[in-house]
């Protein structure tokens, strides 16, 4: 895992936060650019609606992990590294 700084650190933890705020059991967790994972979705014929968390390339594979470790939430399949929303489906 990358070293963070205090700073950084943070601003992951003000991402978790809001993240944590409207999470609810059995909901999905992923990192994905909006207009892409709205194409996904209508392709694989998803009807969920996601919600969006704004976060920094960098940071998204570090919020998905502490996720997925801690709070033992599912990864969703359209998930990537490296994106600039973190989404709840």
């Amino acid at each position: 895992m990358a070293k963070f700084s205090d700073k950084q650190i943070e601003e992951i933890n003000e991402v978790i936060s809001a993240v944590e705020k409207e999470l609810k059991p059995n909901q999905q967790i992923g990192a994905r650019d909006r207009k892409i994972l709205a194409g996904l979705l209508q392709a694989a014929k998803v009807d969920k609606t996601p919600k969006f968390f704004p976060c920094k390339r960098e940071y998204s594979e570090a919020v998905i992990s502490y996720f997925t470790k801690e709070k033992n939430l599912t990864r969703n399949k359209f998930s990537m590294n490296a994106q600039s929303f973190i989404y709840l489906l």
